[in-house]
């Protein structure tokens, strides 16, 4: 017992005394998970947000229902809307204007003040238009379902809702587009990163590991070409790795949606298939280019899958982001921001709101990026230091 004691305090205090691997291994993922879901805590429970509806025939009785108790505010603004204008509403729903459109009964006020029980199928209809695949759409959706449900459960059956009519405005095609938007992005996200972390930390520590990287500083070559002519076969191998993954994915989920091949693919361009594969190219050259730079930090292959753990929690984290905040409606700014702007690119094209400037933006600011971090990693390669970890 006593050697064994003594081999873990040996091994503690390796660990503890790495100050990498404490801050690799017991900090950063802890941080990183803390902040990310922080910040899509905060997104979730908004309550600055506020729904636009459009009501027809609308009533005091009606808008009262959504008062609060503390301040009477509602984070509804319900506008009135003539019966006539319900076409064009729901254009604008579908577009994202506007949020819901409820068309009331004409005499909805004295329906509440008579109080008059009725079967389900006589009794007057409340109609809630909206758009599932958009996201405050169907949060204004559900939460005036939930309100006139919960008034109508307490004071008896005194309307329906939806019972002939209104209900989501989206199409099979747009919500089997808005599944692939949801879960797509994320996968190709765990693929490209699986496949970058399968050779990248090889390449750079492995050497370092095994002593090769001083015979190869010494080739009659710039170091800086060293570090692009890695980086670019590093990325097509990892494109190779993912786009085999991606496609047995991309194949099977037709099958799991219950929908023929044909339809599935028809519902894409090629000039979409063109911008995914282009992105794709981009996220693989960042996410090669951030584990090289781990890498050269790093003396060994362990080393530098430790180093790379903390990137893969914010990759996967940033990919789970399409599941909560779905696509299209973003400012341009977001798409500056690396790996966010990937998924929500690929969240676009899944979700056909493909924007052209978005891809424009996404590819072009990551290819800056790019070269950036290239050139933080050539400048690593010139310190002695860092490369052989003195």
């Amino acid at each position: 017992m006593k050697n064994v004691l003594t081999i873990m305090r040996k091994e503690f205090a390796r660990f503890f005394k790495d100050k990498r691997l404490v801050l690799g291994t017991l900090i950063l993922p802890g941080v990183l998970i803390f902040a990310v879901y922080t910040l899509m805590g905060s997104a979730f429970n908004d309550s600055t947000q506020t729904y636009t509806v459009k009501v027809v025939h609308s009533s005091s009785a009606f808008v009262q229902m959504f008062e609060t108790g503390d301040g009477g505010e509602s984070v509804f603004s319900f506008e009135e809307a003539e019966e006539e204008d319900a076409d064009a509403i729901c254009e604008s729903i579908r577009s994202g204007d506007v949020d819901a459109l409820v068309v009331l009964p004409e005499n909805f006020d004295a329906i509440l003040a008579g109080g008059q029980f009725l079967p389900s199928g006589s009794a007057p209809e409340i109609q809630i238009f909206y758009d599932s695949t958009e996201t405050s759409s169907y949060s204004a959706y559900n939460a005036i379902a939930s309100v006139l449900t919960a008034f109508e459960s307490a004071y008896g059956s005194l309307y329906s809702i939806n019972f002939t009519g209104g209900g989501d405005l989206t199409s099979a095609q747009e919500a089997s587009a808005e599944y692939y938007a949801m879960l797509l992005p994320f996968l190709v996200l765990v693929f490209l990163y699986s496949g970058c972390m399968g050779i990248a930390p090889e390449s750079i520590a492995g050497e370092k590991e095994r002593g090769t990287i001083a015979t190869l500083l010494v080739t009659p070559i710039r170091r800086s070409e060293l570090v692009v002519g890695k980086i670019l076969s590093l990325s097509a191998l990892s494109v190779l790795s993912a786009v085999s993954s991606f496609i047995g994915t991309f194949l099977s989920l037709p099958k799991l949606m219950g929908q023929g091949y044909g339809d599935a693919f028809a519902a894409y361009s090629v000039g979409q298939y063109f911008a995914l594969f282009a992105v794709m190219i981009t996220a693989v050259l960042l996410i090669v280019t951030l584990i090289s730079i781990l890498s050269s930090l790093a003396r060994s292959v362990k080393e530098a899958t430790t180093y790379a753990v903390p990137l893969m929690i914010l990759v996967m984290l940033v990919g789970v982001s399409s599941m909560f905040f779905g696509a299209g409606g973003a400012a341009w700014p977001v798409f500056l921001i690396p790996v966010y702007n990937i998924v929500q690119v690929m969240a676009e094209i899944f979700s056909l709101r493909f924007s052209v400037v978005h891809f424009l933006i996404t590819v072009a600011s990551n290819l800056v990026y790019v070269v950036l971090l290239v050139l933080l990693l050539a400048k690593m390669f010139n310190n002695e230091k860092i490369i052989f970890n003195k």
